[in-house]
């Protein structure tokens, strides 16, 4: 139930009423009265004490409860914060032949170190693969792959290179600490979806509980009950389509969890699907406008669109495309012209933002 807060003319308006009829006689309306400076006082501290009462009202719900409140009413169903997380992944680069090299090895790209974590032995061309983690944590110790990294140490080392290349996959699973609305949306999902002993919302929740990871959507194999495949999002990146370093980080917590041994779970990117867009006849075209509407755009696909698979496709109806653009502030009226029929997903396909036509 909301806590509705008087304003201070509505408590003060009380606060005379009372002193009027419990001490009959007084007048609170007379300026400079000792009984109207009371009043205003008693009406001041009501007010402080209402404001006080509506947040602790809010804090009672995970829909409207933030920070430390926010963080206790998760936790009360097994829903904790996701802290930052370091990235990790794979870097090659030269060293001496057929030398093995111990971990601890220290790189850097930017303002970010990296640490090799196991012992590797160079090949006879002296060709060397390395496991990295970042000693950073956060998304921007994510890195791509062909990118790359210094040795930090080349006294150290002097017969390793000095430029190492990020491997096939990229550096990826860093994340930084999550913010309010990710957590109530996991915590919400625990509460409207109790664990099921192997349902396609627990193995959600397990993906969720990644450092990083935007949405998940679980689907069951069509041709095979025992198989599942969860697509996921993943922040930091293009679109927020996840590098495969990321599918193997998320991959990993879902084998430590998983429900049911005979579930054959496979984590997968979404396929992006470009949208290109044409609008004719945009009331006020002006570049803050054609910033919103692209932001608008992106918001919607995050907030109604999920991935399609075969026997179990998701239509993206243009009518949403035209009804994020109406919503953008400035904006009167367009003629949306593409796309001009609803788009259907399948084969794990994402819409994500093409090019955007504004026409003549």
């Amino acid at each position: 139930m909301a806590w509705n807060i008087r304003s201070l003319a509505e408590a003060s308006a009380r606060i005379r009423g009372a002193f009027r009829q419990y001490l009959p006689g007084t007048d609170t309306a007379l300026p400079n009265n000792f009984v109207t400076i009371i009043g205003k006082v008693i009406a001041g501290l009501a007010h402080e004490f209402e404001l006080r009462i509506a947040y602790l009202v809010k804090q009672m719900f995970i829909t409207s409860a933030t920070g430390k409140w926010l963080e206790l009413l998760c936790s009360d169903v097994g829903i904790y914060r996701k802290q930052a997380s370091a990235a990790s992944g794979s870097i090659t680069g030269t060293g001496a032949a057929l030398t093995t090299y111990p971990a601890g090895i220290r790189f850097i790209s930017g303002s970010v170190t990296y640490l090799s974590t196991t012992p590797a032995t160079s090949a006879a061309d002296g060709s060397l693969t390395l496991s990295v983690t970042s000693e950073n944590k956060g998304s921007i110790a994510n890195r791509e792959s062909d990118g790359l990294l210094s040795l930090a140490d080349p006294v150290l080392y002097p017969d390793l290179g000095t430029s190492w290349t990020v491997a096939s996959g990229g550096l990826g699973g860093g994340a930084d600490i999550e913010l309010d609305d990710s957590l109530r949306a996991r915590g919400l999902q625990r509460k409207r979806n109790p664990p099921g002993g192997g349902t396609l919302t627990d193995y959600e929740r397990i993906v969720l509980a990644v450092p990083g990871v935007k949405a998940a959507w679980a689907f069951r194999g069509t041709l095979s009950p025992g198989t599942l495949f969860v697509f996921f999002l993943f922040e930091g990146r293009a679109n927020y389509i996840p590098e495969p370093s990321d599918v193997v980080v998320v991959q990993a917590a879902v084998d430590a969890q998983r429900l049911i041994r005979v579930d054959d779970g496979v984590m997968v990117a979404p396929t992006p699907l470009p949208v290109n867009i044409t609008i004719h006849d945009l009331s006020a075209d002006t570049p803050e406008i054609r910033a919103g509407i692209a932001s608008a755009i992106q918001a919607m696909f995050l907030a109604k669109c999920r991935p399609g698979i075969a026997g179990n496709t998701f239509t993206l109806w243009d009518a949403w495309i035209d009804e994020a653009i109406s919503g953008v502030a400035g904006e009167d009226s367009h003629e949306l012209i593409a796309p001009s029929a609803p788009i259907v997903l399948t084969n794990g396909q994402f819409p994500v933002l093409g090019t955007i036509d504004y026409g003549p």
